[in-house]
């Protein structure tokens, strides 16, 4: 029983760091190891295969094999220190002088690295890291400048934030502003850095823009003294605290208190019959929230939900000081609300409904304005899934040089020329360069024909995220929104691409919540700028099926919120010759199925692409998707030649020797219609043809199969003999 619980256990961790998201994954596999090492005394026997599938899994999403081992290390350890106890199971966890060895062995085996830092050695870096800090104040203005830029673009004083945060100019290779996690006593556990550039803006280093050292859990930055009975304002955030505190003080008396997250508003211990008031983020469960904070019930709670009080893109304290200033956000502060009754105008914002209906003329009702076909509509999202290596970057390359142009380069239709915005997020600038190059060579389309009209940016490292989860849960990033709809209007962008859509978000891309999220800012982007969106996915790898919208990888709200979605598949050379095409064209041939199509009628047969190779100036030869067409099998075909076909049949079945069935049979029935329209049975796809043409003139009775008694076979075998018989007249005779 134990072993297969720790089996369990094993593979819901290794499936976690899998899943794992980009600025999430060192986190995800600390606690991954965490879980192993806590139940490592249930599966002694393969702990060693458990640590194995942890590197494995980490390296897949990426992480060097230094960071993998430090950080299995460091999980471990603790996870080790809190074992895991089952009912009825034998299995004793380890004393620690057991699990020392256990992890002695691991670290000489290199599986992981010994995490000799104690609680107390994380809090000694952190207070170091405070204790170097330079205080905010304004006679150190010249030298924490980057600090009073960004509490300055907050709307926040140097003042609100003395005694309080520190600066730091070297924090990752650059400044920061830094927040204290205090305990009880008031004394520094850890410290949370903001990572800011020299001008104060925020500083993204490894994907993630916030840092911490020590131990913030259970500690809060605390603004004023705690007391049984006093009145508290907590917020999630060091900046919503210090606007609350800019706000009040000298107005009103209480202790702020910021917990670093959800996470820690959820789980923090107020004093008794304290009077709480809780700065809620949209995203935040007040109920959860308010059911720890009451304890024995001697602590009441109000909120403030700031994104219901009537102000334009405003969700937290801090949004509304900058909007409506600190006078209004003292006035919200007093008019904090009950839970329930946060909760009953939630609900009733969220349903006014039934809405009378009255009907419209419609004559007046406008078409919908598509620009490509029936894949891009204006202010809606598209989808585009593909596997990798397929072509659809290739593909989206032409389509935008169509939509530009105005010219149906691949034989569909530009409803809407427009100006596109292409953003790739996987191939460098260089390689993207060199695909658009050789798209311009093919299609013969001339420079000044796109100047000004397609925008395009690439590079692993550029910086488009459009939301990411932290440990402190899910920030959809508001600036950049407000930035790409800028730029959209002021270039007069008509469609944008985001190819892959996995490469703007740091997000587990099997949320539902988070995708809708990060979704739901696109969408805005497309609403406030009637601009067209195109989000490129990948599609999950399957056992040899054909891909649908099912096969669309992670959460199914991105489907769910297109309002287009297509599906690319490679067709394998084998199945393209089968389908009668040429050895010499059988290579790249890629098929696009509609795969959901909300505002127009499904396409009635799926298009195919060729990817053929274009040779660049520097001798280079680079791949172009080209329209491509599946040859028609009875292309040439006449109700003449099946009537002679029919006649050969017909007299092999009279010399007693029909046309066999079988494709291995020497007279099989595909020998005659080779016969008749001059066909090589030696060439794969002129044998498919004739395999098909067979299918097909069975299933309309042309030939009709049989049972023929075979002397050689001493058995009955199967044999295809003349169907209806197709009159002279019929065959234009």
């Amino acid at each position: 029983m134990s072993e297969a619980y720790f089996n369990k256990v094993r593979e819901s961790a290794v499936s976690d760091v899998v899943a794992a998201f980009k600025g999430g994954r060192n986190e995800t596999l600390n606690k991954a190891a965490y879980s192993i090492g806590r139940h490592a005394h249930l599966g002694a026997t393969v702990i060693e295969l458990a640590i194995t599938d942890l590197h494995t899994a980490a390296k897949s999403i990426g992480l060097d094999d230094i960071e993998i081992k430090a950080t299995i290390g460091s999980g471990f350890k603790r996870g080790g220190e809190n074992p895991k106890i089952l009912e009825n199971s034998d299995n004793e966890p380890y004393t620690p002088s057991e699990f020392d060895r256990l992890v002695g062995r691991l670290a000489q085996s290199e599986m992981l690295v010994r995490d000799e830092e104690t609680r107390q050695d994380k809090i000694k870096k952190a207070r170091e890291v405070w204790d170097r800090a330079v205080p905010i104040s304004r006679e150190n203005k010249d030298a924490i400048r980057p600090a009073l830029l960004y509490l300055n673009s907050r709307s926040l004083r140097a003042s609100t934030a003395t005694n309080i945060a520190r600066f730091s100019p070297n924090v990752y290779d650059g400044p920061a502003i830094i927040f204290p996690a205090l305990n009880e006593m008031g004394e520094v556990q850890g410290v949370q850095s903001v990572l800011l550039t020299v001008d104060g803006k925020k500083r993204i280093h490894n994907g993630i823009s916030k840092y911490s050292r020590g131990v913030i859990a259970g500690n809060v930055m605390r603004i004023g003294d705690e007391h049984d009975g006093a009145a508290i304002i907590m917020a999630e955030g060091p900046e919503d605290a210090l606007s609350v505190h800019q706000a009040t003080k000298d107005h009103v008396e209480a202790a702020i208190v910021c917990t670093f997250g959800k996470a820690g508003m959820q789980t923090y211990n107020v004093p008794r019959a304290s009077d709480v008031t809780i700065c809620a983020d949209p995203d935040l469960d007040v109920e959860k929230c308010a059911d720890v904070l009451r304890g024995d019930g001697s602590t009441s709670v109000s909120v403030v939900r700031f994104d219901s009080l009537g102000v334009e893109n405003v969700k937290d304290a801090n949004d509304y000081l900058k909007e409506a200033g600190e006078e209004k956000l003292r006035q919200a502060l007093a008019g904090a609300k009950s839970v329930e009754q946060v909760k009953q105008e939630t609900m009733e914002a969220e349903r006014q409904w039934p809405t009378p209906y009255d009907p419209v003329d419609p004559a007046s009702i406008p078409k919908r304005r598509w620009i490509y076909a029936n894949h891009y509509i204006r202010s809606n999202v598209s989808v585009l899934a593909s596997a990798g290596g397929v072509g659809k970057t290739s593909m989206q390359t032409v389509e935008a040089l169509a939509i530009v142009t105005g010219k149906p380069l691949l034989e569909e239709r530009v409803v809407e020329p427009c100006n596109v915005w292409l953003i790739n997020l996987e191939d460098p600038m260089e390689e993207m360069q060199r695909r658009m190059a050789a798209a311009m060579i093919h299609y013969e389309i001339k420079a000044d024909e796109v100047r000004g009209k397609l925008f395009l940016d690439a590079g692993r490292d550029l910086q488009i995220i459009f939301a990411k989860q932290s440990r402190d849960g899910l920030d959809v990033d508001d600036e950049l929104r407000d930035y790409m709809a800028n730029k959209i209007r002021e270039n007069n962008i008509g469609l944008v691409i985001v190819d892959p859509w996995v490469g703007a978000n740091y997000i587990n891309e099997n949320d539902n919540m988070a995708m809708n999220a990060a979704v739901a800012s696109v969408r805005r982007i497309a609403d406030e700028t009637d601009c067209a969106f195109v989000l490129t996915h990948h599609i999950r790898k399957g056992n040899g099926d054909d891909a649908t919208v099912d096969s669309v990888r992670g959460a199914g709200s991105l489907i769910g919120a297109a309002r287009a979605a297509r599906v690319i598949n490679k067709v394998s050379q084998e199945d393209a010759l089968k389908l009668g095409v040429s050895e010499s064209e059988a290579l790249g041939i890629f098929r696009i199925d509609d795969g959901k199509a909300n505002l127009a009628p499904p396409a009635e047969k799926a298009l195919y692409r060729r990817m053929l190779g274009v040779q660049l100036p520097n001798e280079e030869y680079v791949g172009v998707a080209v329209p491509f067409k599946m040859p028609d099998l009875f292309d040439g075909v006449t109700t003449k030649d099946a009537r002679k076909v029919q006649q050969l049949s017909a007299e092999a079945e009279k010399n007693e020797n029909p046309y066999r069935q079988s494709m291995q049979a020497k007279n099989w029935i595909g020998v005659a219609v080779a016969e008749v329209l001059d066909l090589d049975l030696e060439k794969r796809h002129e044998k498919a043809k004739a395999k098909a043409i067979v299918k097909q003139w069975i299933d309309s009775d042309v030939l009709r199969l049989d049972q023929y008694l075979s002397k050689r076979h001493g058995r009955e075998v199967p044999v295809v003999i003349a169907g209806t018989i197709i009159t002279r007249e019929e065959a234009g005779l």
